[in-house]
C-alpha cells in the first residue's frame, strides 16, 4: 500500500550513505526522545537521511514530526517523512522503511530506542574508508542495553572495555549476535551489498514479526566482514513488547525464518537457534512470568516451543523450567543455567573478551 503523504527535505539526488529509519505507531511522545537525542549527533554527518514511517498514528505525531522536520532543516539534516492512509501493520511498515530508505548501508531503529549520544560517531567509521568510500562491512551489530526511566541514568558500558571487534568468520558473527539479530535497533546493514546478491525480498516474510531477518542473514550466508560496537550505542526501552504471541513468533517463526535464510547453514543457524534457548528464553521468560504479561500469551508457549524445539535437549534443560516450574524454583534453576550458558559462549569465543589492538 503506497503511503497517503511523503515530505523530503532534501533535493540531492546523491544516494546517501547510511539511512536511519524509523517505523512509528501512536508513540509520539518516545519519538520524540528518540528525535532529540538523535538530531544533534546528525548535524557533523550530511550524508546521513533519517526516514520515518508513520503507520497511520492517531496521537499527536503528525505534529512532532512537522516540527522536527522544520528543525532538522534548518540544521542541513535530512528529514524524509511517510506517512500510510491507514495502519497496515509492523511489518509491513519495516518492508516500507526497507524498499523506501536509499542509504548504502541501512538501520531500522524503533521508535522507543535510542542512538544515544556518541552512537553515530562510533558507527560512521566504519561505514567508509580513508578517502570517504563506502566500506566492504556487510553487517554491523551495534550493542544495547535496556532502560526503563532514564537512559542516561541507567547507562550501561561494556564489563571488558571494549570498542569494537572485525569479524570475518560468519560462525563467529551467528555465535556474537544470536537471538539479537532479531532487535531491529541492533542490526546496520549494507543494503547496496545486498541489493547484489541472490535474496528474497522482504515482503515475503510479512505477517512473522521477523521481517528484518530478511535484510540480515543473507548477508551473514554471503559474508565478508563484519564489526562489533561494544560500547552499547543503543538504549532499548523496556516494557513496551506486546500483542504477539511469544512461542510462536520465538518458535515456528524464528526457526522457520532462520533455516529458510541460511539454507544448507546448520553451522550458521543452531548458534542463533541454541543461545535462544540457552540463555534468552530463559530470561525472557522469567521477565515476562514476573510482570504478569499476558499479552504475549504465554499460556499458548509451551505447546509452540515443543512442536518446534522438542527434538533439542536444550530446550528441556533449559527452556521448559523458566516456562513450568514454580516461579522462585524457576529463577534459582535458571541463574545456575544461565552460568552454565555463559561459561559455553565463552569457551566457543575465547578471544572476545579482551580488548581488540
Amino acid at each position: 500500500m503506497r503511503p497517503e503523504t511523503t515530505f523530503s527535505d532534501s533535493n540531492s539526488t546523491a544516494r546517501p550513505l547510511l539511512t536511519i529509519a524509523i517505523p512509528t505507531f501512536n508513540r509520539a511522545q518516545d519519538l520524540i526522545a528518540a528525535l532529540m537525542v538523535l538530531e544533534p549527533q546528525l548535524v557533523a554527518y550530511p550524508q546521513v537521511e533519517v526516514l520515518v514511517s508513520d503507520n497511520a498514528s492517531a496521537d499527536d505525531t503528525p505534529q512532532v514530526l512537522a516540527a522536527a522536520q522544520e528543525r532538522f532543516a534548518a540544521q542541513g539534516i535530512r528529514l524524509e517523512i511517510q506517512r500510510h492512509a491507514e495502519n497496515i501493520g509492523s511489518d509491513a511498515n519495516f518492508v516500507s522503511c526497507y524498499h523506501r530508505a536509499r542509504g548504502r548501508f541501512f538501520w531500522l531503529c524503533g521508535d522507543d530506542d535510542l542512538i544515544v549520544p556518541g552512537g553515530l560517531a562510533q558507527l560512521m567509521p566504519h561505514l567508509q574508508d580513508a578517502e570517504g568510500k563506502p566500506s566492504d562491512v556487510d553487517l554491523v551489530y551495534a550493542t544495547s542495553y535496556g532502560f526503563r526511566e532514564d537512559y542516561q541514568r541507567e547507562r550501561q558500558v561494556d564489563p571488558f572495555g571494549r570498542r569494537f571487534h572485525t569479524l570475518r568468520n560468519p560462525r563467529d558473527v551467528s555465535m556474537v549476535v544470536n537471538i539479537m539479530f532479531t532487535f531491529i535497533s541492533g542490526m546496520v546493514v549494507n543494503k547496496e551489498r545486498l541489493e547484489s546478491l541472490p535474496h528474497e525480498d522482504p515482503a515475503a516474510f510479512i505477517g512473522t514479526n521477523l521481517v528484518q531477518l530478511s535484510w540480515a542473514l543473507p548477508l551473514l550466508l554471503h559474508h565478508r566482514r563484519s564489526i562489533v560496537l561494544w560500547e552499547r550505542p543503543v538504549a532499548a526501552r523496556q516494557g513496551n513488547a506486546n500483542g504477539y504471541s511469544l512461542g510462536r513468533v520465538f518458535g515456528e517463526h524464528l526457526a522457520g525464518n532462520v533455516t529458510r535464510l541460511l539454507p544448507g547453514r546448520p553451522d550458521l543457524s543452531d548458534p542463533i537457534l541454541n543461545f535462544t534457548l540457552r540463555r534468552w528464553f530463559p530470561s525472557i521468560l522469567l521477565d515476562v512470568r514476573s510482570a504478569g504479561n499476558e499479552t504475549l500469551k504465554l499460556d499458548e508457549a509451551h505447546a509452540a516451543l515443543q512442536q518446534t524445539f522438542g527434538n533439542n535437549s536444550r530446550y528441556w534443560i533449559f527452556t521448559y523450567p523458566a516456562l513450568t516450574w514454580p516461579l522462585p524454583l524457576a529463577k534459582l534453576y535458571t541463574r545456575v543455567t544461565a552460568m552454565l550458558s555463559k561459561l559455553i559462549y565463552m569457551a566457543h569465543l575465547p578471544g572476545f573478551w579482551r580488548k581488540q589492538t
